[in-house]
C-alpha cells in the first residue's frame, strides 16, 4: 500500500536511512575493538613468553627449569586461566605451570626457531583457549644446543565478556541515537513542512470562502507555487466576473430592443411592421449578442497554457483580412520578432489582433501596420505589447470614451471602432491584467494593447 503521507515518507526514509547508516558504523566500531582487544591478547601472551624465558635456567643436570615462584602469580594458581608449559623436542613437557594442574593444553610444535605462533586451542575439559607457541635453541654448551618450545596459553572467557559487555553498550547507545535523531527528524521536519501545511489550510480557507487568496511570506521552493495559485484563482474569478457581467449586459442591453419591438407591435396590431425599424432593432439585438458571447467566452492566461509563435498566427490573420479588404487594396504591414511568443489561449490572441486588425482595415486609406514588442525583463513569461495603426481620419476626441466603453449599444458605437474596440479592451484588462491606450490624430489612429502572463 502506497504512503500518501509526505511527511511519513520522510520520516520512513530517515529512519531507515539512520538504522542502515548507524548498523555499518557500529558494524566499524565492533570489528574494531574485537581486533584491538585481540591485540591487547596477542601483546599479554607474547609478554609471558618472554617473562618464561627470562625466568628460565639450566640445573646441575642441564636440564630447563623455572623456579617456583613466578612473576605472575596466576601461573601458580590451579585453573586460573592462565596457564604455560615448555616442550621438549619431541613435543613432550619438561615442565608445566601449576596452573595446568589435571588441564592438558595441546602442544603446539614450532618448526622455526625465533618466530610466534598465535592461534586459538582448546583444553582438556573443553575449555577454548588462545595459545602463544615460540621455539628456541637453548645454549647447553658451547657444542651442544637443544629446541625448546615455551607455551603460553590464556582462557576466553575474559576477552568474551570484554566483547559481550562492549556490544551490548553498543546496542544500547545505537538504540537510544537512532530515538533521539528520530524525534529530531520529527521536530525539523514539523518546522521545515509547516509552510506547506499553511498553504493546504489556506487553500481549505479559500474554498470556504473565508479568504480570497493565499497570503503571507513562504520559502523560495514555494513562492512560484503559491504566485501561480493566486494568479489562478484570479484568473478563475476574473472567469466568473466576465460571465456574470456578460450575463448582466446582455440582460440590460436587450431590454430596449425589445421594448421597441414590443412597442411597434402593440402601436399596429394586424398592421405590418416599419421594415427598416425592425431590421435596425433585430442587427443591434444580433451585435450585443454577440459581444456578449465573444466577452464571456475569453479564456485569458493561466500558468498552464502553451507559448504559441505570435508571427505565423498573424501572418494567418493578415492572410484572412487581406481576402476580406481585397477591393479596397489595403496595404497590411507586420513588424514581428520570430521570438515574440503568446502566453494564452490562441482564440484570445485572434481576438484581439483580428478585431484591431479589421477596425484598422476600415478606417484605413492606404496602409495598416501591426507591431509587436517583447522586452526581456528576466521572467520566463515577459509581456507582450502590440500595436496596430492606421493612416485612416481618426477617431474624434469626444468619441474616444464611446468606444471603449463597456455595455455601450452597437448603434452607439463608431463603425469600425465600437464593439470590437470594447471587446479587446475588457480581454486585455480582465483575462491578461494588461491595458488599452489610444492614440489618435489627423494621420490615423493607434491602438496598443499590452498583455501579462502568468
Amino acid at each position: 500500500m502506497a504512503v500518501r503521507s509526505l511527511n511519513t515518507r520522510l520520516v520512513l526514509a530517515v529512519t531507515l536511512s539512520l538504522i542502515v547508516s548507524l548498523s555499518i558504523a557500529g558494524w566499524v566500531l565492533d570489528r574494531a575493538f574485537h581486533d584491538t582487544a585481540l591485540d591487547l591478547v596477542y601483546d599479554r601472551l607474547q609478554a609471558q613468553v618472554y617473562m618464561l624465558l627470562g625466568a628460565a635456567d639450566l640445573d646441575d643436570g642441564a636440564r630447563l627449569q623455572l623456579p617456583d615462584a613466578l612473576p605472575d602469580p596466576r601461573l601458580s594458581t590451579p585453573a586460573s586461566g592462565l596457564y604455560a608449559q615448555i616442550l621438549g623436542s619431541e613435543g613432550e613437557p619438561v615442565w608445566t605451570s601449576r596452573s595446568l594442574l589435571n588441564l592438558e593444553v595441546p602442544p603446539d610444535m614450532l618448526s622455526s626457531f625465533g618466530q610466534f605462533e598465535f592461534s586459538d586451542t582448546t583444553a582438556s575439559d573443553g575449555t577454548p583457549l588462545f595459545s602463544m607457541s615460540y621455539a628456541v635453541l637453548w645454549e647447553i654448551s658451547s657444542t651442544v644446543s637443544r629446541p625448546y618450545t615455551v607455551q603460553v596459553a590464556e582462557g576466553k572467557q575474559e576477552f568474551n565478556e570484554q566483547l559481550g559487555n562492549f556490544r551490548r553498550r553498543l546496542t544500547s547507545w545505537f538504540v537510544v541515537v537512532v530515538v533521539a535523531l528520530v524525534l529530531l527528524q520529527l521536530l525539523i521536519l514539523r518546522w521545515g513542512l509547516r509552510p506547506i501545511r499553511e498553504v493546504a489550510h489556506q487553500v481549505q480557507r479559500i474554498e470556504t470562502g473565508r479568504q480570497l487568496q493565499i497570503e503571507g511570506d513562504y520559502p523560495v521552493e514555494l513562492s512560484a507555487l503559491t504566485v501561480n495559485l493566486n494568479a489562478l484563482i484570479r484568473n478563475s474569478t476574473a472567469s466568473q466576473s466576465r460571465y456574470r457581467n456578460a450575463l448582466g449586459d446582455l440582460a440590460h442591453s436587450l431590454k430596449t430592443p425589445l421594448a421597441v419591438l414590443r412597442s411597434g407591435i402593440e402601436a399596429s396590431p394586424g398592421t405590418a411592421l416599419n421594415g427598416p425599424r425592425m431590421l435596425e432593432q433585430l442587427e443591434q439585438l444580433d451585435d450585443t449578442i454577440e459581444y456578449q458571447l465573444q466577452k464571456a467566452a475569453a479564456a485569458g492566461r493561466t500558468a498552464l497554457s502553451q507559448p504559441l509563435a505570435v508571427r505565423p498566427e498573424l501572418e494567418r490573420l493578415l492572410a484572412t483580412l487581406h481576402k476580406v479588404h481585397e477591393e479596397r487594396g489595403i496595404d497590411i504591414g507586420l513588424d514581428v520578432p520570430a521570438s515574440a511568443t503568446f502566453f494564452g489561449d490562441k482564440g484570445d490572441l485572434y481576438e484581439v489582433v483580428g478585431n484591431l486588425m479589421d477596425n484598422a482595415c476600415k478606417w484605413a486609406r492606404q496602409s495598416v501596420l501591426v507591431q509587436v514588442e517583447q522586452a526581456d525583463d528576466g521572467s520566463h513569461r515577459p509581456p507582450l505589447v502590440i500595436t496596430v495603426s492606421d493612416d485612416g481620419p481618426g477617431i474624434p476626441r469626444e468619441r474616444l470614451d464611446d468606444v471603449l466603453r463597456r455595455g455601450a449599444r452597437a448603434d452607439q458605437q463608431v463603425a469600425g471602432h465600437g464593439i470590437g474596440l470594447a471587446i479587446v479592451r475588457e480581454l486585455v484588462e480582465d483575462a491578461y491584467n494588461g491595458s488599452l491606450s489610444i492614440e489618435s490624430g489627423a494621420k490615423g489612429t493607434a491602438v496598443t494593447v499590452r498583455m501579462t502572463f502568468l
